[in-house]
This record gives structure tokens, C-alpha cells and sequence, in this order.
């Protein structure tokens, strides 16, 4: 027997099976029933609803280190925005170390480890649900709702249930599942294990994982005055932390990176993410109700477990993280403890909807995920526009930021350095995809995406303030300013929009960008002031 058919029979998941082999039905039938092939139609269903894109958003910054993992040469300039997510998660270090010895090919491999994850977090889902559930539609159910709905933000944390996009996230979300049901298994090994492998690969939200399964056992067990002075000296800590030095004086370039994350502050969310903190509380404390509060059976305890967690990173987040308070305590970022919160919640609501609604009807569950997964990629066609919904890995892309980024990836030294918008990943049809991954090449420091690595790394915010803030009035320079103001960076190429005006030699354009040269340009500008 093979680990994964190991996995997918465990004991509290051979109900189906069981049936299914008692019943005459076609073999074609028991083929269906099979959880693999289930978990393998709904990862394929997943695919297609979510997309994917292999160089947008925060996938980025962990393909451009797995990249600096393969070719070391890579990068010499503005590192400083790369090896930091090398030195603090093994995602990126492992996959890259993993390529560079098999010497596997980046696109494809990326895109075979993404379709993994997909798999494993739903394959996590179908597990927990086993345990939290009684009845076999409530479990398919619950994981097939998880599987239409994977594009759902999680209130105003400027998290999804999974992104289109590779990260470690990726993984630290089915491995902190498994963690969760290692514990209800009171298997603190693996547990233990499971935790440990989260917190490697995205400490953060591995970190918020600890702590759920932490106060999960506490309450199992009923060991109350253990978890309230847990959780006092949490909030006793932090208060006499706020007036540490080090946390009360910050710099002007970390205090601008922290408030451009708007996310970091409740105070900054909308009104309507506000409200999407509350029903998967309220929601948890139905659940538990109707269980008489019964906290050693494993749904209730699961449900107090979210309602703990949940209400205690809301009230740190109102007493201790503030626009104008330590902003060290902002990168901290409780309320991403939703994330574990939010899919539990919509196993919760799966398994209802299954039980109570569905039942067996089989066109009940084609027309009511189909029009789910329906409404979940409209949306994501409308995030992604100007992409391709799935860039599969062999396709040629169409977007003319992304040829213009191959063609620099093809075109020009390893070694050089571009200057583009510092805001680029806000212009019309770029669709945020990152420079440095998709060309291997090192740029100057943009506002977006090496923004938020200055946020959480204050370190490096003095210096990408002062770079971002030189390249703030880009689309204003003329080609002298240009060449004043990049010169000195050793800067040789720049990346403009095709609608400003150059007299630049520019190798490569398209209907939209413009790649040119800077060094060539000197003795025209002498001759044309």
C-alpha cells in the first residue's frame, strides 16, 4: 500500500469506501467514489476556477529567490529585497536547491508544485472534514465548497483562501491543516512535527497555527486557568513591549512602508471587511451551541477553538496596533490568524449545505457548485484581465508587459540593471507582474511589492525609501533628467511606457512598453539639450 492510499484510508474516512464496495454498482460508479480520483476531479475543478499565474502579486518575490537558488549570479544589485524571504522560509531555499540538483525546468516545475499544493490542501480539507463530520455528503460537500471557493478574500487581510500563484503559502496552509488534525488525533508528534514544518516554510502564518492548535489542546483538556494566563501574558507582554525604544522609535522610510499596507491597521479596512470578521464567529458559536457546548467532541472544540482565537487577534489588533502607535507591532498582522478561521468556516457551511440541502441528489451538486464556481471565476477573470486565466507553462504569453519582460530575460546581460516605474505594477494591463522574477534581472526598488518587504524588514526601509522617492516623479523626467538622476545607480536600461515620450534607442517595443538603453544616449543629449 502506498503512503498516499495510507492517507486517504484512514480509519475515520472509509465510510464511503466501505459502502461503496457492500453496493452493486458498476465498477465505473466505484471508480467515482474512489476519494483519489474525487480529490483529483475537484483539484483539476480547482485549477480552472482559481487560474493561475506564475509571476504576479507575491509569487514574485519567492520565484525570484528560487531563481537566485539556481543561478547564485543572479541579483547582485538590490538583493536586499530577495534574500530576506531566503533567509527566514525554506519554500523558496527548498524548491530552488531541489531544481538546481535535478537541474528540472522552472516554468514547468513551478506549475507541477502549484497544482501539488492545490491537491494537498484540498486532500487536508477532505481529512479534517472526516473528522469534524458524520455523514459522507456533509465531508464531499464541505471539501467541494472549499475547492469553488478558493478565490474568497479573508476579510481585509489581504489574504485568499489560496492564491492563482505559488508562494509559501502554498503550503504552510495544507501543512497547518494537517497539524489541526494530528492534533484532534491527539498525535502530538506529528502535530508537533507539522507545526514545526509551518513555521519553516512561512513563520507567520505558521506562528498563528501554533497558536490554534495550542489553544485547541488547552481547551480540549479543559485546562482553563493554563490558557487564561497564556493569553494575559500575551497582552501583558505586549503592552510593556509598545514602550520598548526599540519598538517607539521607527524610521521615516519603515513608517512610510508600514502605513502603504493598509491592511496591516483595522482602522483602515472598509466597512463591509470589518463585518467579515463576525460570522465565522457567530457562525462557530451556533455550531457549538447546538453541540451543548461539548468540548471534547472535535467539531465544538474546533468551533471555541476559532471563537477564542478569532475574538482574542481582534482585541489585540483594536488595543495594540494603530496607525499611530509602534508600527513594529503592525507587521505582526493577528487578524491573518483568519485565514485557519475563515476555512474552517466554510468546511462548517459545506457540510450543511450537503447534509440539509444537497443530500444525494447529483443535479443538486452540479447546479449548485457549477454556479458557484461560475460566480468564482467571473471574478477572477475580472481580477486577472489582461492574462491568460491559466499561463500554462509551454504557451507563449500575450500580455505586452510579459513579452517585454521575456524579451529582456533573452536581450541583455545578467548583470544589468533596469530602472522602470516605481508604480508599475498599477499600470493598464500589467496585471502586477513582477519584473525581477519574470526577467532575472535586478531593478530598482519599486512602491508595491518591495514596499511590503520594507515593511516587514525595517532594516532595509531607510534605503528603499530614499530610491523610491528619487523615482517618484518618473513619468514626468524627460530623457536628460533620465540620465542625471539613474547614472549615478549604474543604471544602463530603462523600462518605459510606450506613451511617453523618448529619444532613447530602444531595441524592443510594443503597443504598450518600450525598452531602451540609457548609456548610448550621453552624447545625443550633448549635442540635443
Amino acid at each position: 500500500m502506498t503512503a498516499t492510499s495510507t492517507v486517504l484510508d484512514s480509519p475515520v474516512c472509509t465510510h464511503d469506501s466501505t459502502r461503496a464496495a457492500r453496493a452493486r454498482v458498476s465498477p465505473l460508479a466505484r471508480l467515482l467514489r474512489r476519494p483519489s480520483v474525487r480529490l483529483l476531479g475537484l483539484t483539476i475543478g480547482a485549477l480552472l476556477i482559481l487560474g493561475y499565474h506564475p509571476f504576479v502579486d507575491d509569487a514574485a518575490i519567492y520565484v525570484a529567490g528560487v531563481e537566485k537558488i539556481i543561478s547564485p549570479g543572479l541579483f547582485q544589485q538590490h538583493a536586499e529585497y530577495i534574500l530576506p524571504h531566503l533567509q527566514h522560509s525554506l519554500f523558496s531555499l527548498g524548491l530552488g536547491w531541489t531544481m538546481r540538483l535535478t537541474h528540472a525546468p522552472l516554468l514547468p516545475t513551478l506549475f507541477a508544485t502549484y497544482v501539488f499544493s492545490l491537491w494537498l490542501t484540498l486532500l487536508a480539507c477532505w481529512r479534517l472534514s472526516c473528522h469534524l463530520f458524520t455523514r459522507s455528503e456533509a465531508r464531499w460537500s464541505a471539501t467541494t465548497l472549499l475547492a469553488a471557493t478558493m478565490t474568497l478574500p479573508v476579510a481585509g487581510s489581504s489574504l485568499f483562501f489560496m492564491d492563482p500563484y505559488l508562494t509559501a503559502r502554498s503550503f504552510s496552509t495544507p501543512v497547518s491543516l494537517f497539524a489541526l488534525i494530528f492534533a484532534l488525533e491527539r498525535k502530538p508528534l506529528y502535530a508537533t512535527l507539522s507545526l514545526l514544518l509551518a513555521v519553516l516554510l512561512h513563520p507567520l502564518m505558521g506562528a498563528y497555527a501554533v497558536a490554534y492548535v495550542i489553544v485547541l489542546w488547552l481547551l480540549r483538556d479543559e485546562h482553563w486557568k493554563l490558557l487564561g494566563g497564556l493569553t494575559l501574558a500575551v497582552f501583558a507582554g505586549t503592552f510593556f513591549a509598545m514602550r520598548a525604544p526599540m519598538l517607539q522609535h521607527a524610521s521615516d522610510g519603515y513608517r512610510a512602508a508600514a502605513l502603504s499596507r493598509s491592511y496591516f491597521f483595522l482602522s483602515r479596512w472598509k466597512w463591509y471587511e470589518i463585518f467579515g470578521l463576525f460570522p465565522p464567529l457567530v457562525a462557530a458559536w451556533i455550531f457549538c451551541a447546538r453541540d451543548r457546548f461539548n468540548l471534547h467532541g472535535k467539531f465544538c472544540s474546533v468551533c471555541a477553538t476559532s471563537i477564542y482565537v478569532g475574538v482574542s487577534a481582534l482585541l489585540f489588533s483594536i488595543l495594540f496596533v494603530h496607525t499611530s502607535g509602534p508600527l513594529m507591532l503592525a507587521s505582526l498582522q493577528p487578524l491573518r490568524v483568519f485565514h485557519l478561521i475563515y476555512l474552517i468556516f466554510f468546511l462548517s457551511l459545506g457540510s450543511v449545505l450537503g447534509r440539509y440541502i444537497l443530500h444525494r441528489r447529483m443535479l443538486a451538486w452540479v447546479l449548485c457548485f457549477g454556479a458557484i464556481g461560475a460566480i468564482m471565476l467571473t471574478v477572477q477573470l475580472r481580477t486577472y484581465p489582461a492574462l491568460a486565466h491559466v499561463e500554462w507553462p509551454w504557451a507563449a504569453p500575450q500580455n505586452p508587459w510579459e513579452r517585454a519582460f521575456l524579451w529582456i530575460r533573452h536581450n541583455t546581460p545578467d548583470n544589468a540593471l533596469f530602472a522602470l516605474d516605481p508604480r508599475y505594477q498599477a499600470l493598464p494591463d500589467e496585471n502586477t507582474v513582477g519584473f525581477r522574477a519574470m526577467t532575472e534581472r535586478s531593478a530598482l526598488p519599486d512602491w508595491s511589492k518591495d514596499g511590503g518587504i520594507a515593511a516587514i524588514y525595517p532594516q532595509i526601509a531607510p534605503e528603499w525609501l530614499a530610491d523610491a522617492r528619487m523615482e517618484d516623479t518618473w513619468s514626468q523626467w524627460s530623457d536628460a533628467q533620465r540620465l542625471q538622476y539613474l547614472t549615478p545607480y549604474h543604471v544602463r536600461w530603462v523600462v518605459l511606457s510606450a506613451t511617453m515620450s523618448t529619444r532613447l534607442p530602444c531595441p524592443y517595443q510594443n503597443s504598450l512598453v518600450r525598452v531602451c538603453q540609457l548609456s548610448k544616449e550621453t552624447a545625443l543629449l550633448k549635442k540635443n539639450p
